[in-house]
């Protein structure tokens, strides 16, 4: 994951610093703190075909063998149907705040979907779903044997290179760390960093997917370096992702305050390096400023570049309540993603089921699907979210 340069990174920093102070000099922005963009929370979203996260150790024990009528095409579209009707009861659960009963859903929706097997992906999604309520609620020793198990099936069966198989070994390295396993932690992020590689050398597909989440697996790994003392290791993978994102966003990114921050906080620690940390502060400083005087459309302008980046795609219905708050909702921004009225034609009716649309609205952002209608907030938040792993 280190074709683009440690050299070219550290000149794409300094860079960028010339080109936003050249920038500060020119606009008169207002100060003011503005949350630094990758820490951005997004209530669960459980997932129904794609998984986001689950746990319980105690559930590892309950995986059963596949009952006989596993052959019946009928019968399997029952326990398939049952199966996400538990996972979208634990959505709402979770989303008015009743833990326990999104607890008890998700439990439930495990046991049905042992019904396919123990290495079947109804299974793999169960174990993510619950693992990510486990560590959502600082339940991290729950959480890990599921994590672990989820991304064993899916590394089987979905493929090494795919984007649910490296959210999995992320979200296991992160629980490791979590639990204070620096060294497992930073074996598991150099191997989704590897793995990016493997499928960006190789063009797998969907490596685009995978791409994106680079920088933020680099700063990941570089936390877990910097705990383990290899503070050279932690500040070439911090450069990594800032020229990344510099690259791809441009030297002016909110993006890039996380980085430039965690890089800052790193050089303050070691001897002689002062400078550098100041400067990097200053960037920080600067880019905040920039952000926070982006005009009065700001925050539409912010969300109109994280739908565009993940290739959002509105899924509705013409007859949809729902869907006409949703446009409304997100008026102005319709260059910013595309709408699929699933009701227009019989193509179009296809088109949708075929993404596994089965709801009105639907998004798919970054490959990952979100049913409801959503705030602009809880639309960046989930920008936000999908982007992040």
């Amino acid at each position: 994951a280190n074709h683009l340069g440690y050299g070219r990174a550290r000149g794409m920093l300094r860079l960028g610093l010339r080109v936003v102070a050249r920038r500060l000099a020119v606009r008169a922005v207002s100060t003011g703190a503005v949350a630094a963009a990758f820490s951005c929370p997004w209530p669960l979203a459980l997932a129904e075909t794609t998984p986001l996260d689950t746990g319980r150790s105690s559930v590892l024990n309950q995986i059963v063998p596949p009952p006989a009528k596993l052959d019946d095409p009928e019968y399997n579209a029952q326990v398939l149907e049952k199966w996400r009707d538990r996972v979208r009861s634990a959505r709402v659960a979770w989303q008015r705040g009743d833990l326990t009963a999104a607890e008890a859903d998700l439990q439930e929706a495990f046991e049905t979907a042992s019904h396919f097997g123990s290495s079947s992906a109804p299974l793999a999604t169960s174990l993510l779903n619950l693992a990510q309520l486990y560590r959502r609620t600082s339940r991290q020793a729950e959480a890990e044997p599921l994590l672990r198990r989820a991304a064993d099936i899916l590394d089987q069966t979905a493929g090494p290179y795919t984007k649910v198989t490296l959210v999995a070994l992320v979200d296991l390295a992160k629980t490791k760390s979590e639990l204070g396993d620096s060294d497992s932690a930073a074996a598991g992020f150099e191997d989704a960093l590897e793995r990016i590689e493997q499928a960006e050398q190789h063009r797998e597909s969907g490596y685009q997917a995978l791409v994106q989440m680079r920088p933020a697996v680099l700063v990941l790994a570089a936390q877990s370096h910097e705990r383990l003392g290899r503070i050279d290791q932690a500040e070439a993978r911090i450069l990594l992702a800032a020229g990344y994102l510099a690259e791809r966003w441009g030297p002016e990114t909110p993006r890039l305050i996380v980085p430039y921050a965690e890089l800052a906080r790193i050089l303050r620690g070691q001897p002689g390096r002062e400078a550098e940390a100041a400067d990097l502060e200053d960037r920080v400083v600067i880019l905040r400023r920039l952000q926070a005087g982006s005009g009065a459309d700001g925050e539409l302008s912010g969300l109109r570049q994280k739908l565009e980046a993940g290739e959002a795609v509105l899924y509705g219905s013409s007859q949809c309540e729902q869907t006409k708050k949703q446009l409304s909702e997100v008026s102005g921004l319709d260059s910013a993603y595309r709408y699929v009225d699933c009701g227009m034609s019989a193509s179009a009716r296809d088109a949708c089921e075929a993404q596994g649309v089965n709801t009105f609205p639907t998004w798919l952002i970054n490959g990952q699907r979100i049913n409801g209608s959503l705030s602009k907030r809880q639309l960046e938040q989930a920008c936000d979210h999908v982007a992040r792993v």
